[in-house]
């Protein structure tokens, strides 16, 4: 009885000292739940850090030829990553021109010409007004476009080009519903439409201001930097609508039908 008690009690003592040696076992990684615990949170990219960074992996101009640079800059991993944090959207978007087709419409831009073509306005005639407005905006651009690049013969094919973009969308389906409900004869149409054109022109002449004080502040190329940081929705529209930056660099002075070759 005495021996069985005494080698119970060795037992026991060898039991504490391995599990005594497992818990001091070098070879066991015990600073990694430490490491997970103390490793900070990364911070939410900032425009500020974003513009740097973005300037140190493309140093040369972004304001090329063809907007080669500028389409690397917001097809980059970093740009991305900030306008999906920064402008969040409530719909996945993989590319800035998908941003363009899911990002919500500023409601203040719209509500004073709604407010005077149909009265109270919601969020469906915002939406269908920014769906004209961004589709006017690049059949503007592409007549633009066409009329200075040097080649008189090329302004009627031109103007035929621009009359098919901006009928094509009145066929589509919530166009064409919206236009029925707030639109329903001839004369009402008409008047909305003239209406239209004149607000689409007043928009591209603010943005056309706006790039230019950014030019003027930052320089062109900074400048369009800051603005894709700033202003992902224009930047979308410039590298969707321009071919040419010497004809976009024309069209930020504002005459935008003037033809000077």
């Amino acid at each position: 009885m005495q021996y069985s008690l005494r080698f119970t009690v060795l037992i026991l003592l060898a039991i504490a000292f391995q599990l005594l040696g497992c818990s001091e076992d070098p070879d066991t990684d015990t600073t990694s739940v430490e490491k997970v615990i103390a490793e900070p949170i990364p911070a939410k990219p900032t425009p500020e850090d974003t513009f740097a960074k973005l300037k140190t992996l493309f140093p040369k101009p972004i304001l090329d030829g063809d907007f080669t640079t500028l389409g690397e800059v917001t097809a980059s991993k970093t740009y991305l990553d900030f306008l999906t944090q920064e402008y969040r959207t409530g719909k996945s978007f993989k590319t800035l021109v998908d941003y363009l087709n899911v990002a919500k419409p500023d409601p203040e831009r719209y509500k004073p010409f709604l407010k005077e073509s149909i009265g109270k306005s919601n969020e469906e005639d915002i939406a269908i007004v920014h769906q004209l407005t961004l589709e006017y905006r690049c059949a503007n651009v592409m007549l633009y476009q066409m009329m200075h690049d040097g080649n008189g013969e090329n302004v009627l094919k031109a103007i035929f080009a621009v009359l098919e973009k901006k009928l094509s969308v009145l066929d589509e389906a919530p166009v064409k519903a919206w236009m029925e409900m707030h639109l329903p004869n001839q004369d009402q149409g008409k008047e909305f439409f003239t209406a239209l054109e004149h607000f689409v022109t007043e928009t591209e002449k603010k943005d056309a201001l706006l790039i230019q004080e950014q030019f003027a502040q930052h320089g062109k190329d900074d400048g369009l930097l800051w603005l894709a940081v700033h202003n992902p929705a224009l930047t979308a529209e410039i590298l969707n609508n321009f071919t040419n930056t010497n004809v976009f660099l024309r069209w930020t002075e504002g005459n935008f039908f003037q033809h000077n070759p």
